[in-house]
């Protein structure tokens, strides 16, 4: 048995790792120094990372919808709106959309602008600046639907700063993409109401120009109250004309109290007829013109109504679509944030030592078989002389043998 074992492949393996075992520890050993060295060299990269989530991007395997259908259907009659309740939540946002943004060309080269990464790369263009930071920075998406976001840089803060910033530029990103019917309308509610509001402004001109013009701040109660004016001058007038004809049978109209009368009379006279012309010291208009005055001014306050009605209810309606946007809309929350972190994440100089130790050990043990399998088959008698004859050939070939020869016969 011990000579079967002694005489096999893995016995002569065995025996020739054992006679080479110093040289195999020497090997090892120098593998180790100079990867130890080479570790030292390599510069050093700090990682940090972030988890973030899309509200309402997170679905169960049966959704908050199914579970509020469920819930209906087996509640009464009376409670059957629970479903609806618990449905309005349950809509399924583009995750892909969040993906995208994240790990587009925009926000990358918006990060490496930011931090100033370009000299550090040593990069002639963008493009390949691009891929060497796509190399530093990943984006990946759990099955429970949260997105982590990590970031390898020479500093620890700079590896936190940039993970921050991918997140913000994202978001900012995602608050200019057009992604809902809400945000469509919310864009045109802005235009129509932009456009309202130049109408309205050239409406309440036009309402100030015409005030200036006719002096017509409050057109009604100026016109009730020159009515109310116009009345208490004729009731004087008709008492002052009784009182002038009354004292004309027993004075003279050469009287002081006659004249005083007729004075009288005649100013409520002319009060009345300027009232009604419309006097420009007046503060109320005159008669005769106050039926066109009010219907230009009906005209123009219609217009202004109009016009104030439709800038009044494309300002709500804008601010309905903005609280609809708002809940539609992809937003990126932070959930655990990017924290500079205290140990580095390259290079691992224990881990460098070991593997290219163990690859060092792996190939030392290699080699040994191979030269034992080789040796094996040139001293066996019945592949030897082939396999010699092989070699010989493949050395006259290769102009070998004809060197040796020549060296010999010298």
């Amino acid at each position: 048995m011990e000579k079967s074992i002694e005489n096999s492949f893995a016995g002569k393996w065995i025996r020739s790792i054992a006679l080479n075992l110093r040289r195999i520890a020497v090997l090892c050993f120098v593998v180790a120094l100079a990867s130890s060295v080479w570790a030292l060299t390599r510069k050093q990269y700090w990682a940090a990372s972030a988890i973030t989530v899309v509200p309402g991007g997170q679905q169960s395997s049966m959704g908050l919808g199914g579970i509020g259908s469920l819930a209906g259907g087996l509640l009464s009659d009376q409670l059957t709106g629970i479903g609806s309740m618990m449905s309005m939540g349950s809509s399924v946002l583009d995750m892909n959309l969040v993906f995208q943004v994240l790990t587009s060309r925009t926000v990358f080269e918006r990060v490496i602008f930011q931090n100033n990464l370009l000299p550090d790369m040593k990069v002639p263009t963008m493009d390949d600046a691009l891929r060497e930071f796509s190399k530093r920075a990943s984006v990946s998406l759990t099955p429970e639907g949260f997105f982590v976001v990590s970031v390898e840089a020479d500093t620890r803060e700079n590896a936190a700063a940039m993970v921050n910033d991918i997140i913000e530029f994202s978001n900012q990103e995602l608050s200019t993409i057009i992604t809902s019917r809400a945000r469509r309308s919310r864009l045109a509610a802005e235009e129509f109401l932009c456009a309202a509001e130049e109408s309205l402004l050239i409406a309440q001109d036009r309402m100030e120009q015409f005030r200036e013009e006719t002096g017509l701040l409050f057109p009604e109660h100026q016109g009730i109250q020159s009515m109310d004016l116009l009345g208490t001058l004729e009731t004087q007038l008709l008492l002052a004309e009784a009182e002038l004809a009354g004292v004309s049978g027993t004075m003279s109209s050469s009287g002081t109290a006659y004249l005083e009368i007729a004075r009288r009379v005649a100013f409520l006279r002319s009060s009345m007829m300027g009232k009604a012309a419309g006097d420009s010291l007046s503060y109320f208009p005159g008669l005769d013109s106050m039926p066109s005055m009010l219907k230009e001014y009906e005209n123009i306050v219609i217009n202004l109504e109009t016009r104030r009605a439709i800038y009044l209810m494309l300002r709500q309606e804008l601010e309905s679509l903005k609280l609809e946007e708002a809940k539609d809309s992809p937003t990126i929350e932070i959930l655990v944030p990017a924290v500079p972190s205290a140990l580095r994440s390259y290079p691992k100089r224990g881990k460098i030592v070991i593997r290219y130790t163990a690859i060092a050990l792996f190939l030392s043990l290699l080699w040994i078989a191979v030269i034992t399998y080789t040796k094996q088959l040139l001293d066996d008698e019945s592949t030897g002389p082939f396999w010699k004859n092989v070699l010989r050939t493949s050395g006259s070939q290769l102009f070998l043998v004809r060197k040796r020869r020549r060296s010999d016969g010298r």
